[in-house]
This record gives structure tokens, sequence and C-alpha cells, in this order.
């Protein structure tokens, strides 16, 4: 995997991403470019009357260096339609229906980018030196029908070469734990992650009629039923631990690398076979850290003090935390001037559709604990606590206001929590402020609850784009795990990456 926006990419995802990048390019250089090889007098002339007067050979990098603004411009298109998620692409009906959309969304695009350079005379970016803008319209219409096909033949014939090719790791993982039956799920359901699980060993041997755990049951058929493992080695079936057989084994079973789960590693960890597996070239990992390259979350359940102390990560520098604070003023002040006649209409449809003021405020739990008052607009019944007191709120609660369902999914509801971040109290991108009562009820449950309130809490937040809407305990958790992820791992380019999703979650309209 590698490493991209403080968090992991799959390879096979960036080979797809550079791969697809490469095909675009081709085809809006080719198409875009193609006058310039042997130019006409009408080229020369129109070079000629360009705003700079430029040879043929300058001409030419320019169309390459739009071609590839205009590649890039267009893979965000489709990024933004779920096509770099293996999940959909590997879908044949997904992946064509997706793509028709983001061929209608890029040609929208793209046409408005170069149209928009052409008349304010941008130069070098977006611009075909030597074509009048009819021409410019032509070539980006003919590229994006030609570029598309190829994109969806290409996709096609990527997927069944990574078929063929084995382009995946294959994981043998130690332990029978909860933890790694959880693990071995998540591979299952992140194909993009790159690994094949050979197989799950158990601590000790399963017998005919063993029970699992309900959080099991989904993986129990990848547990190796013939051997099990001590801190002498690995035994198969009754016999005694053999030294070299968890070698032999990984070789049998082709293995690219081994993960150890064990809940309990006292008395049941065979240091001496993993050693000679490390030694002989096959990466030994731990649990946590393979669970957060596949989930982009860290695992709570099974989190020891000691990760915490000693891992990499959950860093603060005072130049980060000024960045941090720049733009989110920064940003702020410029959604206010422009959402500003958004905020006033939302406002007056909340006062319109029920009785009350249009604007609700709360106290919250910020920074280090400390208290502060939220702002929103109301999008629930006056007094809608009255009877059942302060509760979670559900999908469909009866207290929210037909307006209010309706802001609630937009998120427009959100929009007042600009003032809470000009004001200090908030950040754009962070965990979701809870209520004190919410958070007392949560600490007892879920262990380290407490520690994302090192950050200020966000608007928006690595949790709320991965995860839906929820009102239990095991949605908390859930939370929790992407925001001890989000502080471990913030960075600008991180914070930039959120905000980007966020946007493509309210207009694809999957409010969480």
């Amino acid at each position: 995997m590698l490493r991209v926006l403080s968090h992991y990419l799959p390879v096979r995802k960036a080979l797809l991403i550079l791969s697809e990048m490469l095909i675009l390019w081709a085809v809006f250089a080719l198409a875009g470019g193609h006058h310039l090889w042997e130019p006409s007098r009408e080229v020369h002339r129109a070079l000629a009357r360009a705003r700079i007067s430029m040879s043929t050979e300058t001409a030419l990098w320019h169309c390459y260096i739009s071609a590839f603004l205009l590649a890039v411009l267009v893979q965000f298109t489709i990024s933004f339609n779920e096509l770099y998620e293996f999940r959909v692409s590997l879908s044949r009906y997904d992946r064509a229906r997706r793509f028709v959309s983001s061929m209608g969304s890029a040609l929208f695009v793209s046409l408005f980018v170069v149209v928009l350079a052409h008349v304010w005379k941008l130069g070098n970016a977006f611009d075909f030196p030597g074509l009048s803008l009819p021409q410019k319209v032509r070539t980006l219409v003919f590229a994006m029908l030609v570029g598309f096909p190829l994109l969806f033949t290409w996709r096609t014939f990527f997927h069944g070469l990574l078929h063929k090719a084995r382009f995946y790791e294959r994981v043998l993982i130690l332990g029978s734990s909860k933890a790694a039956h959880s693990l071995a799920n998540e591979m299952r359901e992140h194909a993009a992650s790159g690994y094949e699980i050979a197989g799950i060993i158990s601590e000790q041997q399963a017998q005919p009629g063993t029970a699992f755990d309900p959080g099991q049951t989904e993986t129990r058929d990848l547990v190796l039923q013939e051997v099990h493992i001590s801190e002498a080695g690995l035994a198969i079936k009754d016999s005694v631990a053999e030294q070299g057989a968890l070698i032999e084994l990984v070789g049998k079973l082709e293995i690219n690398e081994i993960v150890v789960a064990l809940a309990d590693r006292r008395g049941k960890l065979p240091t001496d076979e993993l050693l000679r597996c490390r030694l002989a070239g096959i990466p030994v990992r731990d649990y946590d850290s393979v669970f957060e390259n596949v989930t982009g979350k860290i695992s709570v359940e099974s989190l020891r003090p000691s990760y915490l102390i000693f891992n990499e990560g959950f860093a603060r520098h005072p130049w980060a935390d000024l960045l941090k604070t720049l733009m989110d003023g920064t940003l702020s002040l410029i959604m206010l001037f422009v959402l500003w006649p958004v905020m006033i209409i939302s406002a007056i449809a909340v006062r319109l559709s029920s009785p009350g003021p249009a604007l609700f405020s709360q106290e919250r739990v910020g920074r280090d604990g400390r208290p502060f008052t939220l702002i929103k607009f109301r999008s629930m019944y006056v007094d809608a606590e009255s009877r059942t007191g302060p509760v979670w709120a559900t999908e469909d609660d009866p207290r929210i206001t037909p307006v209010g369902r309706f802001m609630r999914k937009t998120r427009l509801d959100e929009l007042p929590q600009l003032f809470n971040v000009l004001a200090g109290s908030m950040s754009l991108i962070g965990p979701r402020p809870e209520r004190q009562v919410f958070v007392d009820e949560l600490a007892q449950k879920i262990p380290y609850f407490r520690q994302r309130h090192i950050l200020k809490p966000g608007l928006t937040g690595w949790a709320q784009i991965n995860y839906p809407y929820g009102n239990t305990v095991e949605d908390a958790l859930q939370k929790l795990q992407y925001d001890l992820f989000y502080i471990k791992y913030q960075s600008f380019l991180f914070d930039l990456s959120i905000l980007f999703n966020t946007i493509k979650i309210i207009l694809l309209r999957r409010g969480t």
C-alpha cells in the first residue's frame, strides 16, 4: 500500500488512477494538439493573432499542459461518482451506469472551464492555441466520446488482468479472537485493499460442534481446522508442536504476509516460528496496523495503551495548528459570503414551518472537554425533549419538522455553525460535538472515548463521511474509531480531502 494524504492507498487503486490518467491525457493531447503537427495557414494566423505570439512548438506544449489539466479534472468527476471504489467498479451494472453519469458531468465541467479560460484569456490553463472557441468545443465533445468508451474498456480489462495476475497479498491470520475475525471480515468488505485471506489459525484446536460468537460466524469458514498455535509453534491435529511447521505451512499456502491478532499473547505467541518466517522474508505485522490500512480507522476494542503511547502519529505542531486555524477562518468567511442568501431563506422556512425561533442553541463538549454553545437552524419542534428528556435523534424522529428533515438531509441546518468556527470553539474538520450527558454515558461504555476531545469539534469529519447516521452505542464506537484515526493522521491535505468528500456526500444526498 502507498501512503497518501496520511492514510494508505491500495497499490491496485493507485495503478488504476495512474493508468486512466495517462489514457485521458493521451486522448485530450491527440484531440487538442493534432492540428499543430502539420499546421495550416489558418492555424499560423491564429497563433500570430494570439495575445502572446508563439511558435508551433510552444503552442504544442500548451496543448499538452491543458490536456493534462483536463485529464485531472475529468478524474475528479469520475472519483465523485465513486468509480475508484472497487466495490462499485467490480459491478458491471454500477460501472456502466456511473460511467454514463460521469461522462455527462465531465463534459459539462470541462466545457465550462475551457469557455471560461477562453473568455478570460487565462493563457496556459485549459487552452488549445490555434483553435477557435467552436473548434475547442467540438474537440472536447469528440475527446469525451472517444475517451470514456476507452476508459470503460480498459477498466474491464484491468479487473480481468488483476484477477489473472493474482495481484493481491495472501494473508495468514494468527489468532481466532473477535479482533481476528473482525479484521478478516473487513478485508472481505474492502475489495480494493488487495488482501486475500488464506486462513485463520486459532490458539487451540477446534472441536466438532464448536460454537462461534455472533461476530465470528461470517468468517468461520476461514478457520483452519487441522492446525492450532501455541508458544512452541504450530501443531497439526493432536500432535505436539513442531519447529518449522509454520514456515512450511506458509510455503504451502503461498502466504505473502502474516498478521498476529492474538487476544492474549502471553504463553501463546510462537516467537521462534515468527522470527524464522521473518528472516525468510515473510512480513509479520501487528493486527492494529493492518486494521488501520484496510479500514481507515483504529480498532478501539482491542487497542492497547502502549499503541497510543509508542506508535507514530498523534503529533501536534504549532505551525500545523496555525495553518488549520487560518484555513478555518478563511473558508468560513468565504462560505458565509457565498451562502448568506441560502441561510436567510432557510431561516424564513424554519419560522414559517412551525412556531418558534429560527435558530437553536445547545451546550456541547468542545476541545479538552470545555463546554461551548453550538448554534444551528432549528429542525425540531419547540420543547421537543420536554417529555422524553435528552435522547438521540432517530432517522424517522417524530420531533423533526418536515422542513427540518430536508435541512438535516442537505446539511443546511449546520450552516450557522460557521459562526462557531469563526469564534474559535469549532473547526471545519473534526469530531462531531456531543452533549455532556451523552459523553458521560458513552465514556463509561467505550474505552478512549474522551480522547476525541483532543481536537476542536468540527462541522464535518472523517467519521461523518465514512459512517452513516447512528443512534446507538455501537454506532458511537464505530465513529470513535474513525475519529481516532483522524486525530492520529490529521494534516492540511487530509482536511482538504475530507472537505471534497463532504461536498460529494451533500450533492449526492447521502447525509449522515
